[in-house]
């Protein structure tokens, strides 16, 4: 069974670019358009990880990646913001985020990072 991989962007063409990419390695993918939707998403389909936009409607990244921590068994978040400066990326890990991508993307450091977080899941679970 391949991994389940949510999508959390409000960018529709850079939710089906990521979707398509990781897709064609396999992986079984699910997206949200916003926060609140994210959240339910993760609620309903458990995903063995998370891609996380940080600016979104209804509820930000920040206010979602809080919830996750809170409410939930650890699940692999990796962010991927146009947020880049220093101050961007550290706020993100004081939220417990695991892997912070900037955008522009490029795709291949995505798939490397995905690798590495799901490759974790079982570590974490011992």
């Amino acid at each position: 069974m391949s991994n389940k991989i949510l999508i959390i962007d409000d960018e529709p063409e850079f939710r089906e670019t990521i979707r398509g990419f990781l897709r064609e390695r396999g992986y079984n993918i699910i997206t949200a358009g916003d926060g609140e939707e994210g959240l339910k998403r993760i609620q309903e389909d458990s995903p063995d990880l998370v891609l996380l936009d940080l600016k979104m409607p209804k509820k930000d990244g920040y206010g979602l990646l809080k919830n996750i921590r809170e409410n939930r068994e650890w699940v692999p978040v990796i962010i991927i913001s146009a947020l880049a400066e220093p101050k961007d990326i550290f706020k993100g890990y004081d939220f417990e985020a695991d892997y912070y991508l900037t955008k522009p993307l490029n795709l291949e450091n995505l798939l490397r990072a995905v690798q590495i977080m799901l490759s974790l899941i079982p570590l974490r679970k011992k």
